[in-house]
């Protein structure tokens, strides 16, 4: 099983809100594959709206996220880029 990991800055100005978290939630169903994000001392899994919230990750801020499964690669490709393009916000 793949194990992968990277770390990414947060690139939208509102950071993990609501909205931008259940984008990722419903991103990171679409695999075979368990993404957890990590924040400081925090960590989630990216299938929890909740969890996520709890981080508290802000713009400028790094997570790691970790992605493990027969998808593996495939999700973390699909995260970051959602990260990347601000979780397709205006901000």
């Amino acid at each position: 099983m793949d194990i992968i990991k990277q770390t990414i800055t947060i690139q939208n100005k509102l950071g993990l809100h609501t909205r931008a978290t259940i984008k990722l939630v419903e991103l990171v169903n679409n695999f075979d594959a368990t993404i957890t994000i990590k924040h400081h001392d925090k960590q989630a899994d990216a299938d929890s709206v909740l969890g996520l919230l709890v981080l508290e990750t802000c713009y400028g801020q790094e997570i790691e996220i970790i992605a493990t499964g027969t998808e593996a690669k495939q999700a973390m490709f699909a995260v970051t880029k959602l990260i990347e393009n601000k979780f397709l916000e205006d901000q």
